[in-house]
């Protein structure tokens, strides 16, 4: 190995890592991670104290937040003119280990991707009234499918609707979901604002799918209204092979991908995962669906109406836990 691929990174190279992982999306916003810095080798760790006990009781919307950020760390590695190579761990804290390698420069994608990572927004609105193009749809397909993920377009827009209705009635009376959600509700507003959680403007009053999250006064489309809904609206269904941890991370990652392929196209998106933990909503999805493997996730994507404002971040430094790594702003 040359004394470039074995040099220890820089407090300026520390900063652009943690900037990238810290714009990647999370369930509730809640950025479930922190990095740990060994050499050349970066370690994604569990955040501690972020549980969602009703919204993701086995931790699955966490890894697929885990797996957002691993892609934002090894875009961000490889735009440092490095080699990288990610390694899923099965450890209780350490969630994944990014080794960074040889010198070898940044494709185009990358950075192109790259700069996508800061424009990327959740957009819990209507969409602007126009299909995207079939040639920019099949771009952002195809950044998502890797070996054991699956990117599938909605093909029935009826099945998704009955089932979707469903879980928004029990969604919407469930008191300890509705509890959870108003805690993970941030009331700040602006480009600038500062910690954790869904800011409230970034919430729709609208019906699915449009609401993303469905709260207590969430309006109920009948099937037939929200099927149409469906039909008119860029819908994409993440699968994996199996159900695993290292499926979970995979899913996520494959989904930032998806999603920042998606902004390079000047496109904005949101994530649906409520439903699936319902009991038997995944496997019923799969079933009335025909789809290729188990469903982790629902990507709804096009062009925005309006534009929407960053979600709030925590700071920098609160990304490591063993200590600042020089300072970042």
């Amino acid at each position: 190995m040359t004394a470039a691929a074995s040099a220890a990174l820089t407090t300026e190279q520390i900063g652009l890592l943690a900037r990238a992982v810290s714009r990647a999306p999370s369930v509730h916003n809640s950025q479930p991670w922190q990095l740990r810095i060994r050499g050349t080798e970066v370690d994604l760790t569990a955040r501690h104290g972020v549980e969602l006990r009703r919204q993701d009781p086995f931790g699955r919307d966490r890894l697929l937040s885990c797996g957002a950020a691993l892609t934002d760390l090894e875009l961000a590695v490889r735009v440092l003119g490095r080699d990288c190579h990610v390694e899923y761990r099965d450890e209780e804290d350490v969630v994944a280990t990014v080794t960074i390698g040889r010198p070898r420069p940044a494709s185009a994608r990358d950075f192109a991707l790259y700069r996508a990572i800061a424009r990327r927004r959740s957009h819990r609105r209507a969409f602007f009234h126009s299909r995207v193009p079939d040639g920019v749809r099949t771009a952002v397909v195809a950044a998502g499918e890797t070996a054991g993920v699956h990117v599938v377009e909605l093909g029935r827009p009826d099945k998704l609707a009955e089932l979707l209705g469903f879980a928004t009635r029990v969604l919407r009376d469930d008191r300890g979901y509705q509890r959870e959600l108003e805690l993970w509700t941030a009331h700040s507003h602006g480009w600038n604002a500062v910690g954790d959680g869904v800011p409230e403007d970034a919430l729709s009053p609208e019906a699915l799918p449009v609401a993303g999250l469905v709260r207590r006064d969430t309006p109920v489309p009948d099937d037939v209204v929200l099927a149409g809904r469906l039909a008119a609206e860029n819908l994409l269904i993440v699968c994996t092979d199996t159900d695993t941890r290292a499926d979970h991370l995979a899913a996520g990652a494959a989904l930032q991908r998806v999603w920042l392929t998606a902004t390079v196209k000047a496109l904005v998106g949101s994530v649906i995962t409520q439903p699936l933990h319902l009991t038997g909503f995944r496997a019923r999805l799969a079933s009335e669906l025909a789809l290729p493997g188990v469903p982790q996730a629902i990507f709804r994507y096009g062009y925005p109406a309006v534009p929407a404002a960053p979600a709030p971040r925590l700071p920098l430094g609160e990304l490591f836990p063993d200590g600042p790594a020089g300072e970042l702003r």
